[in-house]
């Protein structure tokens, strides 16, 4: 299985004269640099603040998914700003709750995955930057990042599974919607991919990393929406409505490994900068 993962260091600058003091680091981590057609991939990050202000960032991922954060494509469209306010507000009005991330500190978000969405078109080169939205027209964006639209050299049809099936008669009735999901393993050059795909539409999402050779065993699995994943002799439980490994080992789940390396990282970092500030106040 190919080890390596893309890793993007990226700094960003507020631009407007008024926010001149918000400024951060955005570490991204892409864990491939190519999609197949059709593809949402993921990525997550971790924020410090490098400015002099606090910055206020949606302390639930699903809000900050919603509310903040985008996936931009260069060039830019117009209406950008209008669409990402209306969602931001309708993130105020469900009462989302933030986090103050305060200078020199680093959050990292964990317990999902945040997907680079489809407002860019497939091709054989996407350009796009992460950028987190603080409202009011305010952008953090990253530096001009690139990958790779491909097709694959393979695609293995391993089983198809149903997320939040109620009983065996509603399973079986049940074949429309986003609920009725192949699972595939996707080959391209030297790496593996096990993906979920709909069956009645061309959007697919990348699970994680399979071994290049070994059998893949789908089976049910205790628990709604749960199913264990056999790459050769090593299991994984999936759960298939979060698209996230909750088991496995550190090569099958990189999600989850550099999000609890990152976040131990960041938590170590805030508490020695924290200690540093108190010594330098007293």
């Amino acid at each position: 299985m190919k080890k390596s993962v893309l890793s993007l260091i990226i700094s960003v600058i507020c631009v407007l004269p008024m926010f001149a003091e918000t400024n951060a680091l955005i570490e991204a981590k892409l864990f491939k640099d190519w999609i197949i057609k059709g593809e949402s991939s993921f990525c997550n990050l971790a924020i410090k603040n490098t400015g002099t202000s606090p910055i206020l960032l949606a302390e639930k991922p699903a809000d900050f998914s919603e509310g903040q954060l985008v996936t931009r494509p260069l060039p830019r469209r117009l209406a950008e700003d209008k669409e990402q306010e209306e969602q931001y507000q309708l993130m105020l009005l469900e009462k989302g709750e933030f986090l103050k991330l305060l200078p020199e500190e680093t959050h990292v978000y964990e317990g999902r995955k945040f997907l680079l969405n489809h407002q860019f078109s497939f091709a054989e080169e996407i350009r796009f930057t992460i950028s987190v939205y603080l409202g009011k027209g305010v952008w953090l964006d990253s530096e001009p990042l690139m990958i790779n639209g491909v097709v694959s050299d393979s695609e293995e049809y391993l089983a198809t599974v149903l997320d939040n099936p109620t009983d065996s008669k509603l399973a079986s009735e049940k074949r429309s919607g986003f609920s009725i999901w192949d699972l595939v393993a996707v080959t391209y050059k030297n790496e593996r991919w096990l993906y979920k795909k709909s069956t009645d539409s061309p959007h697919s999402y990348p699970v994680c990393p399979l071994s290049l050779m070994n059998k893949i065993r789908i089976e049910d699995h205790e628990g709604e929406n749960l199913f264990k994943i056999w790459d050769g002799d090593k299991p994984m439980i999936y759960h298939i409505k979060k698209s996230i490994l909750l088991e496995g080992p550190d090569e099958n789940d990189v999600l989850g490994k550099w999000t609890r390396e990152r976040k131990q990282k960041a938590e170590a970092d805030n508490a020695e900068g924290r200690r540093k500030k108190q010594e330098a106040g007293n």
